[in-house]
């Protein structure tokens, strides 16, 4: 089984872009029952991750000692590619379950954007993703 057999497809994730507002990813995660979201270009190119934790880390030093219009501003103002992960590690679409999983691992990581040779995104796998499979398999071995 590869891992396209798993992943959520590109069309069912939402993405942002690398000069997208906090204010606007707020809005993403909100939507969202993602932990990460993608960074692409204007050709579908995967220039970055984003997750929930880079989000909290980049904005709790503010929270105690900010204003509400300060906290406001400073999202509307700070860009997506402040905090974002790039480069990002990707998996090919014709690679193993088990691949992305020893990837996973190696790289203490919970995500892998799925991208093609020329880095567009095809969709993404998660560590639960791999979790559900497994126990998926291993129920209908065990029957």
């Amino acid at each position: 089984m590869n891992i396209t057999q798993i992943m959520t497809p590109s069309n069912r994730l939402l993405t942002t872009t690398a000069d997208a507002s906090l204010a606007s990813l707020r809005e993403i995660f909100a939507k969202a029952n993602f932990q990460h979201v993608p960074v692409i270009d204007g050709t579908n190119r995967l220039v970055g991750i984003v997750s929930v934790k880079d989000y909290f880390r980049e904005l709790s030093p503010i929270m105690d000692s900010a204003t509400d219009p300060a906290i406001s501003l400073f999202m509307r103002s700070r860009k997506v590619h402040h905090i974002m992960v790039s480069p990002v590690i990707t998996i090919l679409p014709n690679q193993s379950i088990k691949q992305a999983a020893i990837m996973l691992l190696e790289h203490n990581i919970s995500c892998l954007p799925i991208s093609n040779d020329e880095k567009h995104l095809l969709g993404i796998v998660s560590w639960k993703d791999i979790m559900r499979a497994a126990l998926t398999k291993r129920a209908t071995s065990s029957s």
